[in-house]
Parts: structure tokens; sequence; C-alpha cells
């Protein structure tokens, strides 16, 4: 069962699936570090999940976040 993510989870979700650490996360969504964390556990709850990497690869499989890759050649 999945139950649906709050616009600022998908955006922290976002930010794992680009690889970014929780510091990173913190810095970039500007909020604080028990605020990433809280994200973080709601996602995976909500997700089924055990972790981020998994919160990451289920992100994707369901289209919840798409990849972008870097242009090879700017």
């Amino acid at each position: 069962m999945f139950t649906a993510l709050s616009s600022r989870e998908i955006q922290a979700l976002k930010l794992v699936v680009k690889g970014l650490s929780n510091k990173r996360i913190e810095a970039a969504m500007e909020i604080a570090k028990a605020t990433v964390k809280s994200h973080l556990t709601s996602i995976l709850q909500k997700m089924g999940v055990d972790d981020r990497t998994e919160a990451a690869i289920s992100a994707v499989q369901r289209g919840i976040v798409k990849l972008e890759w870097p242009a090879l050649h700017p």
C-alpha cells in the first residue's frame, strides 16, 4: 500500500534520488536537520521501504521521480 507524499516530501525524495546527503538536502531545501530526518522517515514509512536506497529505486520505478541524466556533451 502506498500513501501519497506531500510536495515537500517529493522535493526531498528527488534530492535523495540525485544522491544528496542529509546535510546537502538541508541546505538545498533550507530546512533544519531534524526536518530532513522527519521528511525521510515519513517517506520511508509511506512508501513501505526500509532505507533511502530502496526509496530512490521505488520512486523511479513508480514514476514519482524522473531520472535526469546530465548532458554528455554540452
